[in-house]
């Protein structure tokens, strides 16, 4: 149902391709992550841009729906069921549709009843330790490891740190047991379980945790993208630490509900390069640790095919099982 102050807020004119929308349509971008994450403010960043026409077609009211859950699968199921129209649009980490197909036995949806409509930003993970390890390197961190097993954290079964640790692991060439998982509910309940050094490491978004890297209270080993954080400029890649290649990025996707024509994932697809051309986007998501890469429907396909086969096998190889 629609407020008086939202219809308020509505414009006349088309926005998508076909036609003519009629006074009263909203755009929707559901994200798969609470308010406040990083994810829920690239979210906001586009659903701003979509109102007031960043790249040149404006969509009148554009409103952000935060339906968090299940690595993204309420979200996503939310999403498969709206109409193809380009006025419903979900905004996930790329996992939901990389990893959760292989960890859960009931998604709450058909993979293909969505389509990929653009890449909107990709972030690396940095790998921390609690300073009471006494670890300072990449090196040291694997050797404390095969001396003995060490417990990290991540923010749930299947959540980017959880896969890239898993991945690291194997980089590392260390076994199992070597590296304890100690699921939570997300990365703040997982930061403060390794401030207090109830746990020793976790391989995480640092968004938040770059703070407590430079005032001491955690130590920074590595990062794992193919390049240094501007947030952290002086804590090395993991590549840089001695496992040239090692690159674990992910992405936030842009995704449509399947039917949606190519006209508006191209549309869309225009908007997100638009807004993360902005300096204010490129500003707030740089705090955020994240990066402003853009692609359309083609390069988001391509990321999700390529990290599919990626997490897929390591999901195979630790034997992840979700739900």
């Amino acid at each position: 149902m629609l407020t008086r102050r939202m219809l308020g807020m509505l414009a006349a004119g088309t926005a998508l391709p076909g036609p003519v929308l009629a006074q009263g349509d909203v755009t929707r971008i559901v994200a798969a992550f609470p308010p406040g994450a990083a994810l829920d403010g690239v979210a906001r960043l586009l659903a701003d841009g979509a109102a007031r026409g960043a790249d040149g077609r404006a969509r009148g009211a554009t409103v952000v729906d935060n339906r968090a859950g299940a690595n993204g699968n309420i979200a996503a199921g939310l999403v498969s069921r709206a109409a193809p129209d380009g006025r419903t649009l979900l905004l996930a980490i790329d996992t939901t549709f990389t990893l959760n197909p292989f960890v859960y036995h009931h998604l709450g949806y058909e993979p293909g009843d969505l389509e990929p409509v653009a890449i909107a930003g990709t972030f690396p993970l940095a790998l921390l330790v609690h300073p009471s390890t006494g670890i300072t390197s990449l090196e040291g961190f694997a050797r404390a490891a095969r001396e003995r097993p060490m417990l990290y954290a991540s923010a749930g079964n299947g959540s980017p740190g959880h896969l890239a640790m898993e991945f690291l692991r194997n980089s590392l060439g260390l076994r199992k047991r070597a590296l304890e998982h100690v699921p939570f509910r997300g990365n703040a309940e997982a930061m403060t379980d390794l401030l207090a050094g109830r746990v020793k490491a976790a391989f995480i978004a640092v968004s938040g945790g770059a703070d407590f890297v430079k005032d001491g209270r955690l130590r920074a080993l590595a990062v794992s993208g193919p390049r240094r954080m501007p947030i952290l400029p002086e804590v090395p890649t993991v590549a840089e630490a001695g496992h040239p290649g090692f690159d674990v990025r992910f992405a936030y996707v842009l995704m449509a509900p399947r039917g949606v024509p190519a006209e508006a994932k191209q549309e869309w697809a225009g908007l997100v390069a638009a807004v993360l051309k902005e300096s204010v986007t490129r500003e707030r998501m740089g705090a955020w640790a994240v990066d402003p890469d853009a692609g359309g429907p083609q390069e988001a396909a391509a990321w999700i095919a390529s990290a599919h086969a990626r997490w897929g096998q390591v999901a195979k190889d630790s034997g992840m099982r979700t739900g």
